[in-house]
Order: structure tokens, then sequence, then C-alpha cells
């Protein structure tokens, strides 16, 4: 009896961690910031209209808008700091959704939701969102919201596997408005990539 008890937990194990297993990159740090400044990054705006939708049925219509006002002004705070603080390479803007359609065949002509006009897919391809990241080969997330870049290779989305592609924006009472972090985390993920290195002034 204990004998199935330990194989059905042998399995169960196996399955969780082959199941929770992140693709990490086979490229290293150097290419990555060349082939991602010939490139372009994509930045997948947040799309809550599920949850929205789910709120406005349950005839919440409060909450509903509340989330409504607070995804449109989060992301138009991603577009003007994108736009104005990060250099390093072209940027682009997605929802979400189109990441699948980029993974499956980037070949498809696809629209940039903000400007309205063709990304260009040809060069590499690089994702990023405001959200909590995850260290390449670990089940941890890193302690605040911030940008994480991932890259698209093989047909797959790779985590880059060093924590100077990920930097975090700081909320809370006594670090100032959110609105100047993010800038500043923007600004810092731009010093980063040009200087090679995490550890910048």
């Amino acid at each position: 009896m204990w004998t199935r008890f330990i194989l059905i937990g042998i399995l169960l194990a196996t399955l969780t961690s082959s199941y929770g297993q992140k693709i990490v990159t086979k490229v290293d740090k150097d290419s990555h910031l060349k082939m991602l400044k010939d490139g372009v990054l994509l930045i997948r705006l947040s799309d809550q209209d599920s949850k929205i939708k789910a709120l406005q049925e349950r005839g919440r219509t409060k909450d509903a808008k509340a989330l409504e006002d607070e995804t449109s002004s989060l992301n138009e705070l991603i577009v003007e700091t994108f736009s104005a603080h990060f250099t390093y390479s072209k940027i682009n803007f997605i929802t979400p959704v189109d990441t699948k359609q980029i993974v499956q065949d980037k070949s498809k002509p696809l629209k940039d939701v903000i400007s309205g006009e063709l990304i260009d897919l040809s060069s590499s391809v690089y994702f990023t969102d405001f959200g909590f990241g995850n260290p390449a080969d670990s089940f941890e997330r890193y302690n605040r919201k911030g940008f994480q870049l991932l890259a698209l290779e093989d047909g797959k989305v790779a985590h880059l596997g060093r924590d100077m592609f990920y930097a975090g924006v700081k909320q809370g009472f006594f670090v100032g408005p959110f609105e100047k972090n993010m800038v500043k985390t923007v600004q810092k993920l731009n010093r980063r990539f040009l200087s090679g290195s995490r550890y910048i002034q």
C-alpha cells in the first residue's frame, strides 16, 4: 500500500515539474542585447475585458467601471512612458492575445494597437508587459510588479535567464508617486541594455 502512495507521489511531482518548467533561452546575454537593439520590443497592454464583463454580469457596475478606468489609465501610462523614455530598440504595442498569433506565424500582418501601423516582425521579437515576473528556472516571482523581457525563440516564448532583463516598479506610500517610479523603471531598463550590465548608476 505504501509503495502505491510513493509511486503516485513521484508521478504527481514529475507531472507538476514538467508542466511548471519554463523555456529558458539558449542564447547568451550579449547576443540578446544585440538582437533586441536590431529587433522589436512588443509591449503587451493590459486587457481586463473578461473581468470587467464578469463584474457587469454580476451587477457590480461600479467595480466594473473602476477596473475599466484603472486599466485604461495604466495602459496610457505605459504607452506614454515607453514612448518617451525607452530608446534602446523599436517598440510597438499589442494586446495579450496577439502573442499567440505571433508565436504561431509571425509572417501574418499585425498592427500596433496605438499607432495603427504595421509591425515589422521580420527581425528578432521580444515581449514584455506590466506584471509579476518569474526568474528563469524558478517557480518564485520577483517581489514587485514590473517589466520582464521574454524572447521569441524557435517558435516559443523563452525566458532570458538573467535578472538584468527585469525591472520592478516601486509602489507604496513611502516611495513616491507611481507615475514617477514607472518612468524611473523604464529608464533603468534602457540604461541596463545600453551598458550591458544590471549594475548601473
